[in-house]
């Protein structure tokens, strides 16, 4: 993650929060369970280390009707010139471009000339020179470990009202919501500590050639979103820090997302995803259910596959299978008890998680909700690994329940 696109990096019945840890782990397969990683509207990001907090908070004007979703509408933007330009000709092209969207040429030109370029953003947008074996196990384990877990499980206990909040009004459960901000930038933790311009600017008129696949025109609407962004905000944008791709606060928006999606969760009038948790917590749950996301709906179904399930894999990030298919290929209705036959109705899609290190994979039953996760990141693994977090989270703050039922004192 949010709707601006992500890199796609394959293998890519009842309330959710009270059968989530029941129903998200249905659908695996007998076959031995064979790690992928953030960020909403850029690549897998390298390993994250902590880094200080962008200079200025990223905020937004809101209406003061704090009941209802804020979106600013986007305008449509100028289709991008295909194929790569020469920069200066670029540069030309991308102001003349924001003075049709209402801004100050020379202003525009002014911030370019300020934007310096960054090696190394060109060089984390690149894939890896030895590239590592991919590995499902690799990188869940990324971010299914003891502190994350520890960590999200009292994010989730600070921010409870407004965590409860999102959950009602949007349907998408607190743990997901949780999950999400734990898996991109640790709570809050590591949210960026790059020039945003400077990032947007680099990949928009410098995109590395020797990329797979040339991204500038991306980055340059991005660019643009920004722009536009920060005159509606009254905001430097030579201040603003996030990602190496230029993704910004606690659930790294990218800038046509926090334009289009972010929404005011505190009431206060303005969007701030940064300084704010309220407002982050109800822009994920916003951005998902613009995508998608199904109250009441699990992830993944508990239906049992069949010997070898590779065949209903397509690799694809919509569910182009249904119940009849997957009975016809050999799967198994699951057998629970008080589960409804809705999702019988539903689509639905095998994914696949991989591990280059044993050859194995894991497949696993995806409801359509999975595919609202994989808008956020395009990829099998995160979406998975935010559901498997999820999970956990669920897990023990059950138990902590448990724990603190057995330590209330009795009245007698």
């Amino acid at each position: 993650m949010n709707s601006t696109p992500r890199f796609l990096a394959r293998s890519r019945g009842g309330p959710f929060a009270a059968g989530l840890a029941a129903l998200a782990l249905w659908g695996c397969a007998s076959h031995p369970p064979p790690a992928a990683a953030p960020m909403q509207g850029m690549p897998p990001a390298p390993d994250m280390q902590a880094a200080p907090r962008p200079a200025a908070p990223i905020t937004q004007p809101v209406a003061p009707a704090p009941a209802a979703p804020v979106a600013v509408p986007v305008p449509v933007p100028v289709p991008a010139p295909s194929g790569p330009l020469p920069v200066a000709e670029a540069r030309r092209a991308f102001v003349a471009d924001m003075a049709g969207r209402g801004l100050d040429a020379a202003r525009v030109g002014a911030l370019l000339d300020q934007a310096k370029y960054s090696e190394t953003v060109a060089r984390l947008v690149l894939p890896p020179s030895s590239p590592t074996v991919r590995s499902w196990p690799r990188y869940r384990a990324r971010f299914i470990e003891s502190r994350r877990i520890k960590e999200g499980v009292a994010f989730q206990e600070e921010h409870a009202r407004d965590l409860a909040r999102a959950e009602a009004r949007y349907g998408v459960p607190v743990s997901i919501i949780v999950s999400i901000i734990g898996v991109e930038t640790f709570y809050g933790r590591v949210t960026g500590n790059f020039r945003v311009i400077d990032a947007l600017a680099t990949l928009a008129f410098n995109y590395p050639a020797q990329a797979r696949s040339d991204r500038s025109a991306f980055f340059r609407e991005q660019l643009a979103q920004f722009l536009v962004w920060c005159q509606e905000t009254g905001t430097d944008p030579l201040v603003v820090k996030g990602s190496y791709a230029g993704a910004m606060g606690l659930p790294q928006f990218m800038p046509g997302s926090l334009r289009q999606f972010a929404v005011d969760g505190n009431g206060d009038g303005r969007i701030d995803l940064l300084a704010s948790p309220a407002d982050a917590i109800a822009s994920v749950a916003n951005f998902l259910v613009e995508h998608g996301w199904q109250r009441d709906q699990p992830v993944f179904l508990p239906i049992g596959l069949p010997g070898d399930p590779a065949a209903l894999v397509d690799g694809g990030l919509k569910p182009t299978l249904d119940w009849p298919r997957l009975q016809a290929a050999g799967a198994r209705a699951p057998k629970v008890a008080g589960m409804s036959d809705a999702w019988m109705q539903w689509p639905l899609a095998v994914i696949d998680l991989y591990d280059g290190a044993t050859g194995t994979t894991e497949y696993r039953v995806a409801a359509p909700n999975f595919f609202a996760l994989t808008e956020y990141n395009r990829s099998y693994f995160y979406a998975t690994s935010v559901t498997d977090l999820a999970v956990e989270l669920e897990r023990r703050n059950r138990v902590a329940s448990r724990v603190g039922q057995l330590n209330t004192p009795v009245d007698k």
